[in-house]
């Protein structure tokens, strides 16, 4: 028994589908044939049972007749008339008190079949002779001139031939559900695979030709056309995922690879016989140094970036945070270090309040400030951040008018390590990282940011925050 327990246990998820759907099916119709063997039988037992009644009754009747009860010999002379009224398979006789049997009439049931007994309570039941099946009537007869019992014995052969043939019929049925469970089992089986199986099989191309393979998904809107949709958008967004570190790996080593490559120069131009020159020792250890915090630079803000990427943050959990207050202090801090530099803060509400940690926050328009003030022309030094409330969300505006982005680099110029002009860029220390940080974390509070902009004439940068519930 536990090795067939076993066998089915390691048997392929098809063949149990079609075993498990088959005996499912087949015990519904086994159940349904059972229960209505049953009630045909009953049927046919009760109709034979009544019957009976009425022959018992119309014997009674002709007995116990009100007008004038027969007598013992009457009793003895009547076996005509009990004779006309029986039927086919049917004994009927009348017993004296002792048991004797008085008179008898039969038709196709021996007497001996069954033993003649007297009652004083009417009596009915089904008895085996053998292979035939008897239903027996009893009923005390009681008048003034005759004391005994009135037995009716019927065959019920008709009836069990009816009901062999029944069963016979049934049984056929259930052969032939049997047949056609399995068939429906294994259609049904691999109905439900064959989706199952073009996943399997797009996953094994996806192990030999790569990231690009797709389920085919059918038209119809059911369970397994939205497992096929879903799987191809993961695919998808795992293939935007390692397209993405790709390029971050790519642009990273690109950027790592220009200062060790000065770093190495230098190096190696001192150890050849830079180091007896002042002046050229003083020139390589200053580019040196200078290309050691661009390194730490591009470090930083790699790790910032993947602490931006990685981190799991649940807004409804952050403590609020004015925004007003937050352009105000990060507003201070650029005049100080830009003094000739004009920054406009313009609003129409001092009391602004989201759910981002104020750290995000200023991390956010430091890196918008900075690009403003990097990318902004030497006659035009005016940034302007504007604070707004726009159907329940805070639109948080950085304005310059510096050289602007060119149309065709706006969709790219969040990624990372992305710049517009490559050399100006590192000119004036870009990574080309900083709204790729700003992006993860404005989205990471369930927010958006929008780039605006055109050549010579200036940047829009606008960042969308929810507002929080409770700040009206």
């Amino acid at each position: 028994m536990r090795k067939w327990i076993k066998y089915i246990k390691d048997l392929p998820i098809r063949w149990k589908i079609t075993l498990w759907s088959s005996m499912f099916l087949f015990f519904l119709f086994l159940s349904y044939n059972v229960f209505q063997y049953i009630v045909i039988n009953n049927g046919i037992l009760n109709y034979e049972k009544q019957n009976g009644i009425h022959q018992l009754k119309e014997v009674l009747a002709f007995i116990q007749s009100d007008d004038e009860p027969l007598s013992l010999k009457q009793i003895k002379n009547s076996k005509g008339y009990l004779t006309k009224i029986n039927e086919k398979n049917q004994l009927i006789r009348v017993l004296d008190m002792k048991g004797n049997v008085i008179t008898s009439t039969s038709n196709n049931v021996s007497p001996n079949w069954q033993q003649p007994k007297t009652v004083k309570h009417q009596e009915y039941k089904v008895i085996r002779n053998h292979d035939e099946r008897l239903l027996v009537l009893r009923s005390p007869i009681v008048t003034d001139n005759f004391t005994g019992t009135v037995e009716i014995i019927r065959n019920m052969e008709m009836s069990d031939a009816f009901m062999d043939k029944v069963f016979l019929l049934m049984l056929a049925a259930g052969v032939g559900s049997l047949v056609f469970s399995i068939l429906g089992g294994t259609i049904l089986a691999k109905k439900i695979l064959s989706n199952i199986q073009a996943l399997t099989l797009t996953m094994k191309k996806i192990k030999i030709n790569g990231l690009e393979e797709r389920v085919p998904v059918n038209e119809k809107n059911d369970e397994f056309a939205q497992l096929g949709s879903l799987f191809n958008e993961l695919m998808d967004s795992l293939e935007d995922s390692f397209l993405q570190q790709k390029q971050f790996v790519e642009d990273a080593s690109h950027e790592l690879r220009t200062p060790l490559a000065i770093i190495q120069g230098h190096l190696m131009l001192l150890n050849r016989w830079g180091k007896n020159d002042a002046a050229v020792l003083d020139k390589s250890l200053k580019s040196s140094l200078k290309e050691v915090d661009r390194l730490t630079n591009l470090v930083q803000e790699l790790l910032e970036l993947s602490r931006a990427e990685n981190s799991l943050i649940n807004p409804v959990d952050v403590e609020p945070i004015n925004v007003w207050t937050a352009v105000q202090h990060v507003v201070r801090n650029f005049e100080v270090l830009y003094s000739n530099y004009e920054f406009k803060i313009r609003h129409s509400h001092e009391s602004l309040y989201v759910n981002i940690s104020s750290r995000h926050l200023e991390q956010i328009l430091i890196i918008l400030l900075d690009n403003a003030v990097k990318y902004s022309k030497k006659e035009e030094k005016e940034v302007v951040i504007d604070c707004s409330l726009i159907n329940e969300k805070v639109y948080l505006k950085v304005m310059d008018k510096g050289i602007g982005i060119p149309e065709e680099d706006i969709p790219y110029i969040l990624n990372r390590f992305y710049r517009v002009d490559k050399a100006r860029s590192r000119k004036q220390g870009g990574l080309g990282l900083g709204l790729a940080i700003a992006k993860r974390w404005v989205e990471k509070y369930h927010g958006t940011i929008n780039i605006e902009s055109k050549e010579s004439k200036g940047t829009n940068v606008t960042v969308v925050l929810p507002l929080f519930n409770n700040s009206l």
